[in-house]
C-alpha cells in the first residue's frame, strides 16, 4: 500500500477510517512521511475523535488486531497507543471486554448536542385522557387484530412495480370500498393516494388552481392548515347566490360533516352548489371528512358521484382520507379527479413519486379486501347508537345544542376557554367552536364535543363532568 499524503485530520481520505464493529466507520489518518512515530500519530487521531464527539465516553474502540490490519501497522503500534491512552485516562480495559472510551469523560459540547443520543420512544400505552375533539378519539387501530394481520401479511408480498400514483391492488380496493360503503361508483385510474386530506388538497393547489379559495363559514378548520398561502374567502354554501366569485379559483365543503354540529348537506343544497360551481368557473373540492360515521341507512350522494352520474358540467374533485378511522399516525388517504384536472394531478403525482410506503399500500387494501375497515366502521356506527342513548338517559347539560353528529354548547369568549382549560386538567379535551370561522365578525364561542368517540361508560362520566362544570360556571 503506498503512502498516505499528509492531509487535515478532518479531510482524511474515505478509506482512512477507524472501523468498529457495528460497521459504523470514523475518520482517521496516518502520515508514514512525517518523523512524528506512529503510535503518537494514533494516539492524537483517537484523542480528537473523542474531542469531537465521534467516539463517545463508554463506546468501544476496535481490538487492535482489527485496527492494525485496517491501517497496515503492526499490533504493536496499536497496543503502545491504546496503553498510553490508558495512562491518560481517555481509555479504560477490563478483562474478556472491549478496550472503551472512559464512561467517566465528561460529554464535549459537539457530543452533548441534540443528536447526542436518539429521542426515546415510549411503547404504546392506554390513553390516560378521554379525547372528544371531532376527529380524534375512537379505539385504536393499530392494535386491532385485522390491521395486523394485514400488516404483517403485506411484509410477505411483492407490491410489483412502484406506481407513484398507487399500486394497483391498493387503488380498486379503495373504489370498491367506497362502491361499498358510499355508493360511490369510481374508475380506479382516477384515484391517486396521498398521505392524507391536507396532502391531497396541497397536491391540488399546485397542480393549477389559481386564484382565492372559497370556504366555509362556520367550517371544520382542518384543512385551513393547508392553505395559509393562500388568499381565503369564507362562503355560505346554503346561500350562494350574492357570493363573490370574480377572484375564486375553487372551493372548499365538506358537505358530509358540516361544522360545528356534523349536519349533512342536503341533496338540493348540493345541486344548487354545483350549478353556482359551474356557472362562476370554481372547482369544487369535496373534503369526504367523516363520512362513515352516520347510522341512518340514508346515504346522500357525494358532490363528485352526484356530477359525474348527472353529467353536469361542473368540475368536482374528492378528497378522502384514512386517517380519521385509522389514526393520523398511519397517514393514508386519496383524491378522485377525472378529466383534464386529473390528468394535471397524475403528472404532478408521479414527478413526486410515491405518496407513502407501497409496503402500507399493501396493507390497506388487505386490511379493505378482507372487510376489516367495514366491521370497524360498523363498530363505530354502533358506539354512535350507544352515545345517543347516553345522551338520552344523561339528563339536561345547559346550553346543549344536538343537531347532528355533535354536540355544541355556546358561551361567552372567556367561559369557552377556560371550559376547555378546566377539562383538559381533568383529562377530558373538548374542541372550540370559535376555530370554525374564518372571519372575524359573527364568531360564535362554545365547546364542540364529538360524543361518540368513546365507549358509553366513559362518555357518561365525560358528560357528568361537563354538566357539573357548566352549572359551577352559571351557564345560562
Amino acid at each position: 500500500m503506498s503512502p498516505a499524503q499528509p492531509t487535515h485530520p478532518a479531510a482524511a481520505p474515505p478509506d482512512v477510517v477507524l472501523p468498529r464493529a457495528d460497521g459504523i466507520a470514523l475518520s482517521i489518518a496516518i502520515d508514514r512521511e512525517t518523523s512524528t512515530p506512529l503510535p503518537d500519530q494514533l494516539v492524537a487521531e483517537i484523542r480528537r475523535l473523542i474531542a469531537a464527539g465521534a467516539v463517545r465516553p463508554g463506546e468501544p474502540v476496535p481490538a487492535s488486531r482489527r485496527l492494525a490490519a485496517h491501517l497496515h501497522v503492526s499490533r504493536g503500534t496499536v497496543e503502545t497507543a491504546y496503553a498510553q491512552l490508558v495512562v491518560e485516562g481517555f481509555l479504560i480495559t477490563a478483562e474478556r471486554s472491549a478496550t472503551r472510551v472512559n464512561p467517566e469523560l465528561p460529554s464535549t459540547p459537539r457530543a452533548s448536542g441534540p443528536q447526542s443520543r436518539p429521542p426515546q420512544v415510549p411503547r404504546r400505552r392506554l390513553r390516560s385522557f378521554v379525547d372528544l375533539r371531532p376527529g380524534f378519539g375512537g379505539d385504536n387501530p393499530l392494535q386491532e387484530p385485522a390491521f395486523r394481520r394485514a400488516w404483517r401479511d403485506s411484509l410477505d408480498l411483492d407490491p410489483g412495480p412502484i406506481d407513484a400514483l398507487g399500486q394497483p391492488q391498493a387503488r380498486w380496493a379503495i373504489a370498491d370500498h367506497l362502491r361499498l360503503t358510499r355508493g360511490m361508483s369510481v374508475d380506479p385510474d382516477d384515484i391517486i393516494l396521498t398521505s392524507g386530506s391536507r396532502d391531497g388538497l396541497r397536491l391540488l393547489l399546485t397542480t393549477g388552481v389559481d386564484g382565492a379559495i372559497g370556504v366555509e363559514n362556520p367550517g371544520f378548520p382542518g384543512l385551513r392548515q393547508a392553505m395559509t398561502d393562500r388568499e381565503l374567502i369564507p362562503i355560505d354554501t346554503a346561500h350562494l347566490s350574492g357570493a363573490a366569485s370574480a377572484h375564486l379559483g375553487a372551493v372548499v365543503v365538506t358537505p358530509n360533516h358540516q361544522f360545528p354540529h356534523g349536519t349533512t348537506m342536503p341533496i338540493d343544497q348540493r345541486v344548487r352548489l354545483l350549478e353556482w360551481a359551474q356557472a362562476a368557473g370554481v372547482i369544487v373540492i369535496e373534503d369526504d371528512y367523516d363520512s362513515e360515521a352516520r347510522y341512518a341507512r340514508t346515504v346522500v350522494p357525494t358532490l363528485y358521484d352526484l356530477a359525474v352520474s348527472t353529467d353536469a358540467p361542473a368540475q368536482v374533485v374528492h378528497i378522502g382520507t384514512f386517517s380519521t378511522l385509522l389514526t393520523s399516525a398511519v397517514s393514508t388517504g386519496y383524491i378522485i379527479a377525472h378529466g383534464e384536472l386529473g390528468k394535471r394531478l397524475s403528472r404532478m403525482r408521479t414527478a413526486l413519486g410515491p405518496a407513502f410506503s407501497p409496503v402500507m399500500q399493501s396493507a390497506i387494501a388487505a386490511y379493505l379486501t378482507s372487510g376489516g375497515l367495514r366491521r370497524r366502521i360498523s363498530r363505530g356506527r354502533r358506539r354512535i347508537r350507544a352515545a345517543e342513548a347516553v345522551l338520552a338517559q344523561i339528563g339536561e347539560v345547559p346550553g346543549l345544542v344536538h343537531e347532528g353528529r355533535t354536540l355544541v354548547i355556546e358561551t361567552s369568549a372567556h367561559t369557552a376557554a377556560r371550559l376547555r382549560t378546566d377539562l383538559a386538567e381533568r383529562g377530558i379535551l373538548v374542541a372550540s367552536l370559535a376555530a370554525g370561522w374564518s372571519a372575524d365578525s359573527d364568531v360564535r364561542h362554545g365547546i364542540v364535543i364529538a360524543h361518540s368517540n368513546v365507549e358509553a361508560t366513559v362518555l357518561r362520566q365525560a358528560l357528568e363532568t361537563v354538566q357539573s362544570m357548566l352549572s359551577e360556571a352559571g351557564h345560562r
